[in-house]
């Protein structure tokens, strides 16, 4: 009983968060349109003379908000290709960046998504990699993340490598160290692997081919 117990939980337990999460964001980002669409649907119904249940009438109004959310969406990105929109975003930006304590929220919240959303094609994180911590013979998952900064090359002489290390099982907080490129070990495993097995705590292990369709070996 205990064993079929705790299965089920841990197939019902990502289906709940993941659906929180959904409903969460969904919540979030509809609610200002929600303030609309719901009186709108009211209207309507008022002059077409109809009565909707109060659950298809919820249903309704979220769905168009949904729908107006990615109208929105799409005609804010269109507008900001225009040339006359970005003196407002810069001077909005600059005095965003003017103001204490929400600068630093702001800078760092938008720099994260311009990495995870860039368009050029770019990774926020190159690729996997397993680096000596907290001390040898130990050794930890991470990811090989952007560039040194200059100054650091100045200060320090040997070439280093930037590496985020996730904490487990909850990998949107960790630790970024500057390895010795002698010390970084890269692996034959995607990041999507990585983080599946730093959330399960190593209990979903990649499935990956020891032997390469070429006959070679991963090095």
């Amino acid at each position: 009983m205990k064993k079929h117990f705790l299965t089920g939980l841990i197939i019902l337990l990502p289906i709940a968060l993941t659906l929180m999460v959904i409903v969460f964001l969904f919540d979030l980002f509809t609610e200002p349109f929600f303030q609309i669409v719901g009186p709108l649907i009211g209207w309507i119904q008022l002059k077409l003379h109809l009565t909707l249940p109060l659950g298809i009438s919820l249903f309704l109004s979220r769905l168009f908000s949904l729908i107006f959310l990615c109208l929105f969406i799409c005609l804010l990105g269109m507008v900001t290709q225009l040339f006359l929109v970005r003196p407002f975003i810069n001077l909005g930006n600059w005095f965003l960046l003017r103001i204490p304590f929400i600068k630093t929220v702001y800078k760092v919240s938008k720099d994260i998504f311009a990495a995870l959303f860039a368009a050029d094609g770019k990774k926020a994180f190159k690729n996997p990699v397993m680096v000596p911590f907290p001390s040898r013979p130990n050794e930890c998952l991470g990811f090989e993340a952007g560039e040194i900064a200059q100054e650091l090359k100045e200060k320090i002489k040997e070439p280093l490598v930037p590496v985020f290390v996730p904490t487990a099982p909850h990998p949107i907080s960790g630790f970024l160290f500057f390895i010795p490129e002698t010390d970084v070990c890269r692996i034959e495993m995607t990041n999507e692997e990585v983080v599946k097995f730093l959330v399960s705590c190593g209990m979903i292990s990649p499935e990956f081919e020891t032997e390469r369709s070429d006959g070679s070996y991963p090095s």
